[in-house]
């Protein structure tokens, strides 16, 4: 499901629902700040539900996630009553949404693709004081388009991709909605055994890296077989630059290493590893484990979300002390932001803006610098990072 998601002025389109190392990435992309609008935009084909929500906490966002997850799942009845649910509360908030998805089976749909059909139904259902007692000759002499119209005023009910649903007895759930725990590790993968040629799904397990030997022995007791020999049917990465493809092909004790270089790793210096990945279009696991041990040869800012704001920045950690910086302070100085981090080999990315090798981000550039020497180190970056 496509959601447009409007954030500091600018807008951006992402896709839900999303796992728990998506998630975080997302998160780490809006630089972790609240709060922000998703407005979903392929919620219903209708466009008359809400569909444009306020995030204004981590919690929001699982409870908007989960929503998602679980309208994907539901077949084509219990979309009609989620349809009709949210038309007749415009203004449900995600929790009182996520609520409603429990509830369905308090209200019923009915098969009904026109006026023809709901007047039938309206007929055999004594919808109509009118209809009370009437032959069922009289059926095919009535106005439908009428009797749709007196139904329509006399009964709240709502008509959606052929079902028509009366909420009207809805009964909301009392229950507490547990959201899910961040998922540990940085990368996870779903082994099944391979029992003679035959992948044994129903006893798949995760396996999350890092692991220690013990509670590596440990799942290969609990299957019977070294994870080697396993199957690995569903893989996930806190890294968005190495794919599930990448770690399903990867031996597991080289996932394993550089899991553990990772987790000595902080939070902003993770972050900062996905920018230098993403700058650098690293997706190997080798490159990856270089790149993790030279991170401090780079300089990263996750503040600025355009090269405009990174010009600005730039300027006010350059310029005399006293100048006026309102005199820019409203200008787009993103072709500017450009040129510096051209002169500097680095890059705005999903995360923030980073150096290139050696290099600090707001630091004066001066005239008599050499070009031979700005070369040699966008070439050191470039070998670094290929």
């Amino acid at each position: 499901m496509r959601a447009d998601i409007i954030f500091r002025g600018k807008v951006g389109s992402v896709l839900f629902s999303k796992n728990s190392y998506q998630l975080d990435d997302f998160m780490d992309e809006m630089r972790n700040s609240f709060p922000f609008t998703v407005r979903v935009s392929e919620l219903f084909s209708w466009d008359c539900v809400n569909n444009e929500f306020q995030i204004e906490s981590r919690e929001d966002l699982l409870r908007l996630n989960l929503l998602v997850q679980r309208i994907d799942e539901m077949n084509e009845p219990e979309e009609a009553k989620m349809f009709a649910l949210m038309t007749k509360y415009p203004k449900a908030d995600i929790s009182e949404l996520l609520a409603m998805t429990y509830g369905l089976d308090s209200i019923e749909t009915y098969v009904c693709c026109n006026d023809d059909e709901l007047t039938e139904l309206a007929f055999d259902n004594d919808w109509l004081p009118v209809f009370e007692d009437c032959p069922y000759e009289v059926l095919e002499y009535l106005d439908k388009e009428k009797v749709a119209s007196e139904i329509n005023d006399n009964w709240e009910g709502y008509m959606y991709n052929g079902y028509y649903v009366e909420p009207e007895g809805f009964i909301a759930p009392e229950i507490s909605t547990e959201l899910p725990e961040p998922v540990k590790g940085f990368f996870r993968l779903r082994l099944a055994a391979d029992c003679d040629g035959r992948i044994d799904r129903d006893k798949a397990e995760w396996l999350i890296l890092p692991c220690s030997n013990d509670e590596l022995k440990g799942f290969e007791q609990r299957h019977g077989t070294a994870v080697d020999r396993m199957i690995c049917i569903k893989a996930e990465s806190a890294l968005p630059m190495i794919s599930p493809h990448t770690v399903t092909q990867t031996d597991i004790s080289e996932l394993n290493k550089l899991a553990e270089k990772l987790s000595v790793l902080s939070k902003d210096e993770f972050i900062k590893l996905k920018a230098v990945m993403e700058m650098g279009e690293v997706s190997g696991i080798d490159r990856t484990m270089d790149v993790v041990s030279r991170l401090d040869e780079f300089d990263f800012d996750p503040n600025p979300m355009d090269e405009s704001v990174f010009g600005k920045i730039f300027l006010y950690n350059t310029l005399p002390v006293g100048f006026d910086t309102e005199v820019f302070s409203t200008a787009d100085l993103g072709e500017f932001g450009i040129s510096i981090l051209s002169a500097k080999g680095g890059m705005m990315t999903s995360y923030g803006v980073v150096s290139g090798q050696g290099q600090e981000l707001y630091t004066s550039i001066y005239s008599d610098q050499s070009q031979t020497e700005d070369e040699e180190m966008n070439e050191e970056t470039e070998m670094i990072l290929s």
